[in-house]
């Protein structure tokens, strides 16, 4: 359904993130199926109580992860909601939370590549230039005198993470159109 393991794998600690243990548990039943599931199957399959299977499948669904088909059962008129993973979706929403991670990474790249930091060595209190002036390069907290920081380590780091990331989407973006 989603290609290959490793984008299922990606898309399950996305879940988790931003839903929760239960919203990845709920996911992994509904891509291992591969079908529509009712609450009651999903419940039963991970150990979940009805309302928080309910809870899930609504972030779920709101992240664009899933979605449901519904329909009214012949025996009492109820409506009976279906679920399934969105796999023409999923892909998309995967492509489009990376490129949100990538703006934040390059703001703070450009961020720590734009400023000198001072730091305090007995707090670790990090400071701007602007900052450290306004205290007389001295720690607001202590008192102490406040150093320079070589924030090289941290910019390459973030470089190297920003360049990998942009090969991902590259790579995700020609798979999307081609």
């Amino acid at each position: 359904m989603v290609g290959k393991a490793g984008k299922v794998e990606e898309l399950s600690r996305f879940i988790e993130e931003y839903v929760g243990v239960s919203g990845r548990r709920v996911f992994e039943v509904l891509v291992k199926h591969n079908k529509e599931l009712m609450d009651a199957d999903i419940m039963l399959e991970t150990g979940l109580n009805d309302q928080e299977v309910r809870r899930v499948l609504y972030e779920l669904h709101s992240l664009g992860v899933v979605t449901y088909r519904r329909r009214q059962s012949t025996e009492d008129g109820r409506f009976i909601y279906q679920w399934f993973v969105d796999a023409g979706r999923l892909n998309q929403i995967l492509l489009q939370r990376k490129r949100e991670v990538l703006s934040k990474l390059r703001t703070r790249l450009d961020y720590e590549s734009n400023n000198t930091f001072f730091i305090c060595e007995n707090d670790g209190v990090r400071l701007t230039f602007d900052e450290a002036y306004e205290n007389d390069f001295r720690c607001p907290k202590c008192g102490a005198e406040l150093r320079v920081e070589d924030n090289t380590p941290v910019r390459e780091y973030l470089e190297r993470v920003v360049s990998r990331l942009e090969e991902e989407i590259l790579d995700e973006e020609k798979e999307l159109t081609g």
